[in-house]
């Protein structure tokens, strides 16, 4: 008896004895600091172009306009909008452009409604109209019809005051990056973005284009180093997850993953830009968890961006009016105005 005792103690002794190949914890959950800005964050919202079909979906929340609407069609939103935007501390709309007609439309109606408000305009330039493929890559004519189109984005609206610029450098965003498997040859980034950059430099702009990455979580070794390196600055759009361990330590699991970001994108000289949402709750996506909206949340979310911005400042907010992911930060019906008081809380010298 006093034999099998023995035995047992010395193989919960060594079942409990701590493995030094493992990893603490506190490795990659913990919590975040606060962090005090001693100037001001550069803050933009992507601001979608609402139709029937957005608003058909199953929405968690909704703004408290009171309605279904599109800016394109009832364009006295604008105004309220606008304002709103001022409150928050909001820099620059981002608004998608992809040579549909309703884009151009979206852009003009920004212009026309938009009077002694500070919120500018960001153009986010999509390359799928240009039917980029791997048999019949963007050069020679779609490459010409790229640059003849920014041209013309050039004459209307980039060059001018309402368009948001770093320093001189109007910023636009160039989308997508992360290239499907079927065409992962269809775009030089390189030699398309010397283009450009050659041409608009020719009509005296000097841009700031921020690459943007449709996704999130996936570490920089994973995309073409080249194409990371043609741009100004890098964005990934989504962090909603439906990994429960990234869920559950969101934070802490958020920060390694822009430490790593950050730190490999400077070693290209190319800034780091952190994408936050003040919460996620998409009904119709049944794979993903509920980011759920506090205060505590948002705010730790916050400073994680904070944390990892890089030398400009620049912070993007997804979204300013996403309701079909429970991401919008326009004042809706359950939170109020409540997210754009603390957006500029965070984001602003008071």
């Amino acid at each position: 008896m006093k034999y099998i005792l023995f035995m047992l103690i010395t193989i919960l002794g060594v079942s409990c004895k701590k493995d030094d190949n493992l990893i603490e914890k506190t490795d990659y959950i913990y919590e975040i600091p606060p962090v005090k800005l001693t100037s001001d964050a550069k803050v933009g919202a992507y601001y979608l172009n609402y139709l029937a079909a957005d608003w058909a979906k199953v929405h968690s929340d909704t703004s408290i306009l009171g309605k279904p609407y599109n800016a394109v069609t009832d364009p006295a939103i604008f105004p309220q909008q606008l304002d709103w935007a001022d409150e928050g501390g909001i820099d620059y709309f981002i608004f998608k452009w992809n040579a549909a007609a309703t884009d151009n439309t979206l852009l003009n109606t920004f212009v026309s409604r938009r009077s002694s408000q500070k919120v500018k305009m960001v153009i986010d330039f999509n390359m799928a109209h240009l039917n980029a493929t791997n048999a019949s890559p963007l050069t020679g004519a779609k490459l010409l019809t790229m640059i003849n189109e920014f041209k013309t984005l050039v004459s209307q609206y980039i060059s001018k005051d309402y368009y948001f610029k770093i320093g001189d450098q109007p910023v636009i965003l160039i989308s997508p990056i992360n290239l499907s498997a079927t065409t992962l040859t269809s775009i030089d980034y390189k030699a398309v973005m010397l283009s450009l950059r050659s041409e608009l430099n020719s009509l005296g702009i000097n841009p700031y284009f921020i690459g943007e990455l449709t996704t999130g979580w996936v570490a920089p070794s994973n995309f073409d180093q080249t194409a990371l390196a043609s741009m100004d600055a890098l964005v990934l759009t989504s962090w909603n997850t439906p990994d429960f361990d990234r869920w559950w330590g969101f934070n802490s699991y958020l920060d390694l993953n822009w430490q790593n970001w950050k730190k490999s994108l400077e070693q290209m000289n190319v800034e780091f830009v952190p994408c936050i949402f003040p919460g996620y709750n998409e009904p119709t996506a049944t794979t993903q968890r509920v980011f759920d909206r506090s205060e505590t949340n948002y705010v730790n979310y916050t400073n994680v961006a904070k944390k990892n911005m890089g030398k400009n400042r620049l912070i993007i907010i997804n979204s300013w009016n996403d309701f079909s992911k429970g991401n919008a930060l326009e004042p809706s019906k359950k939170f109020n105005k409540q997210y754009l008081i603390l957006t500029k809380r965070e984001f602003k010298v008071q």
